[in-house]
């Protein structure tokens, strides 16, 4: 698991620099129209997302400029640029990044949290600041501010499906679900977790292929929930981070064991036509080329992030 955002008096430092050259001819192409209608048919999308080498994440300091000149396939962004000034990704911007150096079609997703809710972000109505809901569990040691929450509480629900719906208004390709491992947090005092969390990514599926048909989905991590053939269905692709390295520490190799569980159930996913990625955090760089040669051995597709996901992709 992995939290995305800083504290706000860290992440809001240099969020807004560069935005205003977005449209520089640089990043434009002649004959690319601009807004939220460049959305993909459904064969399109999954032509595109089949085709994916290279791809990247980062929800921080963004020079949009800077990132559409990458020649990354996938970008996955925050749609908030700046929480403070209520400043989010626009159409226009969001079209921007869609477009490769080259003039080629580059997929953008969004980021959204499905079972853990930052309480200092934009979206947190004021009123629960006030109060609590009941359905928050205990804040994330790791990320102050950050509490999972009982995901299927209808309130919760309510919550993420405006958000989503956000995301389609303002053309994204798709979504990059987060923490919906959550579910085994939950599971010792609620043993339908798995299930209420694979209805809740069903249920996202359905309302945003119903307004756009080829709005694709991408959660991370939770391979054991992809025992559920209602989740692997409702599923487009899915990353998991720290299949190699980092669960005994950064630049160490994971246990053997470790490595076999996830991949007897990434398997689940090949054979349902899922696509894999891995997210893998290393300093090392011999160890990093390594692991990336390992992983495409495996036929999946690599990114190589820090944990805070403020710098732009390779």
């Amino acid at each position: 698991m992995t939290r995305r955002w800083l504290p706000f008096s860290e992440a809001r430092r240099g969020v807004v620099s560069g935005i205003l050259g977005l449209l520089a001819a640089s990043v434009w192409r002649p004959g690319f129209a601009a807004g939220a209608d460049q959305r993909l048919g459904r064969a399109e999308a999954l032509r595109l997302l089949r085709k994916v080498r290279r791809w990247g994440c980062q929800y921080q300091n963004l020079d949009i400029g800077e990132l559409a000149a990458t020649p990354l396939d996938l970008i996955v962004v925050e749609h908030s640029l700046d929480d403070y000034a209520g400043r989010f990704m626009s159409p226009d911007e969001i079209a921007a990044l869609k477009r490769k150096p080259d003039g080629s079609r580059r997929l953008v997703f969004a980021y959204l949290s499905v079972g853990e809710a930052d309480v200092k972000r934009w979206f947190w109505p004021q009123a629960w600041r006030r109060r609590p809901p009941e359905w928050l569990g205990p804040e994330n040691r790791n990320w102050p501010g950050a509490f999972p929450v009982q995901f299927w509480n209808p309130e919760w629900q309510e919550l993420v499906f405006g958000l989503l719906d956000q995301l389609l208004a303002a053309g994204y390709d798709g979504a990059l679900l987060d923490r919906v491992d959550s579910y085994v947090e939950w599971s010792p005092a609620n043993p339908n977790a798995g299930e209420e969390m694979a209805s809740l990514v069903a249920a996202i599926a359905e309302r945003a292929r119903a307004r756009h048909p080829g709005f694709m989905l991408l959660p991370q991590n939770a391979e054991d929930l992809l025992k559920n053939a209602r989740y692997r269905g409702a599923i487009d692709a899915l990353n998991k981070e720290s299949l190699l390295t980092g669960l005994q520490g950064r630049d160490r190799l994971n246990a053997e064991s470790d490595i076999r569980w996830s991949l007897d159930r990434l398997a689940l996913a090949e054979r349902a036509g899922i696509k894999i990625f891995v997210t893998e955090y290393l300093e090392n760089e011999a160890l990093k080329e390594q692991v990336r040669t390992s992983i495409r051995e495996l036929g999946y597709t690599p990114f190589f992030g820090v944990s805070a996901l403020d710098r732009s992709p390779e």
